[in-house]
């Protein structure tokens, strides 16, 4: 036999031996493992467009839970309420998650918590703004369909429903909580505040700063506010409603330097203890339930985007001046402008004073807590509401008639300045981590303890932040849950893709039950993979196969011998 014709026969010996055996194999046992991954609809959109019950007004707290008991009602396909605990005065702390109901598996996670001070309450109209953004545009608008459709968008619309009451009614400048307390140690509690002294319907307040010399620069020193001596021992506004200054009552650092305040007189009086109200105390509770990579707290009198920082620099600086120079590029021109000093450093404060922000980041692992400030004076263009009572080369004295265009807009701008900051809401949502997969595949046994092995690629999809933990799995069959199980150690970088493979054992037989493998971890959320019998190809088509392959060699060896 000439040396070609050799080679072909023992190549087709070759092919015979791999090709029978596997027709063979698959008569004994046509079933085997298959995965797929699982994907879930869209919600149906069954509701129209969604308007606010009183628009273009503050909300009191009473209608704050009429609104948001609306929205549950109108699209509960979409909208969970749920009340996490209570204000001081018994008054309902309630978070919403809105989410596609129809997919069950965990999701990334992102938060919206507002109204940390009375005064500030146009965060409330924001944050009712925002959830209506998401609810119209959902089923409209598939970037918007698609993040509620993978991911939990939670918002507490007020974390200090009890100050409402004093602020509609007048004491516009209530920012703390308000707890009785005997300021001035007469026995009585919150008996001389501020008044309307003069009787013009509002406490107006003023700031005082001092000068360094004609053309220095002021610096501010202190705010007094109207009011008359209402029990008469010489003194006014030495026991005003309101006692703990809520975003200086977190553990993190409490009272550890002069941003927060041991006096309970003090608009940052850190309170006794660290969540020592029963508003962080709701907060803290609900928190601990749940992973965020990024959330915003809403506050206003500043146009400014605070950050966590320790006492050597920004913990995330890469990540927090991209995040600022973002805003300089989204938001409308002059709405902020001291964004710009956040990204020249600036802004990088010390951490460790009690702030919600440093207990998010240090205890609870949210790489971005932002302070989103979305409110100052410097927007507002209404006239008459405030006096320069004083600017000489010592001091510079100005009087604030009413709380609107320092902490507030007046009530015909609220739709405006929500237009102006909702690039904001929709960039929390775009930047919130999640992953995608493809190429699922797999391979083993199917019996109950048959060893199997997963792969699957995961994708990041937030550009500015990473998967935040390890990647982990477990599994689910009859609605029964493993213990989670580590896939891999490190993490996976934003925009990034990564292969894994997992091998474990079936804790079933693939015939009684499928087995759900859920992947990714508490920040990114989970993927769905499903597990179950498949049928391997008919074993009439695998003889036909082993047997037109030995075929086609014979005639391969036939042609080759005649020519050689």
């Amino acid at each position: 036999m000439k040396p070609k014709v050799t080679h072909l026969f023992f190549l087709t010996l070759l092919l015979s031996a791999f090709i029978l055996p596997v027709g063979v194999s698959a008569e004994m046992d046509s079933a085997i493992v298959i995965v797929e991954k699982v994907d879930y609809p869209s919600v149906d959109r069954t509701w129209e467009d969604i308007s606010l019950l009183y628009e273009d007004q503050f909300h009191s707290a009473a209608e704050v839970d009429e609104e948001i008991e609306r929205f549950h009602s109108l699209v509960p396909e979409l909208v969970d309420l749920e009340v996490i605990g209570e204000s001081y005065q018994g008054l309902n702390i309630s978070a919403l998650r809105i989410t596609n109901e129809l997919n069950t598996v965990q999701k990334a996670k992102t938060l919206v918590v507002a109204h940390h001070h009375g005064r500030e309450w146009i965060t409330i109209e924001m944050a009712l703004r925002f959830i209506l953004h998401i609810l119209n545009l959902y089923g409209v608008d598939d970037s918007m369909t698609t993040y509620v459709d993978t991911q939990e968008i939670y918002i507490i619309p007020t974390i200090n429903p009890d100050t409402l009451e004093y602020v509609l009614s007048g004491d516009h400048w209530l920012r703390k909580n308000v707890h009785p307390f005997d300021d001035d140690d007469d026995g009585e509690t919150d008996e001389d505040p501020w008044d309307d002294a003069n009787g013009d319907g509002v406490i107006f307040g003023g700031d005082v700063y001092t000068k360094t010399g004609p053309g220095g620069s002021a610096e501010y020193q202190y705010t007094y506010y109207e009011g008359i001596d209402n029990d008469g021992d010489g003194q006014k506004n030495e026991d005003p409603v309101g006692y703990v200054d809520l975003n200086r009552n977190y553990p993190t650092g409490w009272g550890s330097n002069d941003a927060s305040s041991p006096d309970p007189l003090s608009e940052v009086f850190r309170g006794p203890y660290p969540f020592s109200e029963p508003e962080t105390q709701a907060f803290r509770d609900f928190a601990l339930l749940h992973s965020f990579t990024m959330a915003y707290s809403l506050h206003s009198g500043i146009n400014a985007t605070f950050f966590v920082a320790d006492d050597y620099g920004w913990v995330e600086p890469s990540i927090y001046d991209q995040i600022a120079n973002d805003f300089i590029w989204f938001m409308p021109w002059g709405f902020f402008p001291v964004v710009d000093d956040a990204a020249s450093s600036s802004l990088k404060r010390h951490a460790y004073s009690g702030y919600w922000g440093d207990w998010m980041y240090f205890e609870r692992g949210t790489t971005a807590p932002i302070t989103f400030e979305i409110y100052h004076n410097a927007t507002v263009d209404e006239p008459g509401l405030f006096n320069v009572i004083e600017d000489n080369s010592t001091h510079y004295i100005v009087e604030w008639l009413d709380i609107y265009g320092i902490w507030a807009p007046v009530e015909s701008a609220i739709e405006r300045t929500w237009e102006d900051i909702m690039p904001g809401f929709n960039y929390l949502l775009e930047n919130t981590p999640i992953f995608t997969s493809a190429y699922p595949s797999v391979s083993g046994g199917i019996k109950e303890s048959d060893s199997v092995t997963v792969g699957v690629s995961l994708t990041c999809q937030s550009i500015l932040f990473d998967s935040t933990d390890p990647i982990y799995g477990f599994l689910e069959y009859d609605s029964s849950s493993m213990p989670t199980f580590s896939i891999s150690t490190s993490i996976i970088d934003a925009g990034a893709t990564k292969a894994l493979s997992t091998s474990f054992d079936l804790p079933t037989d693939l015939g009684d039950s499928p087995v759900s493998l859920y992947i990714g971890n508490n920040f990114t959320g989970y993927v769905h993979l499903r597990l179950s019998l498949g049928e391997a190809p008919p074993i009439d088509f695998m003889l036909f196969v082993a047997i037109g392959g030995v075929a086609l060699v014979a005639i391969v060896i036939v042609i080759v011998w005649k020519k050689t």
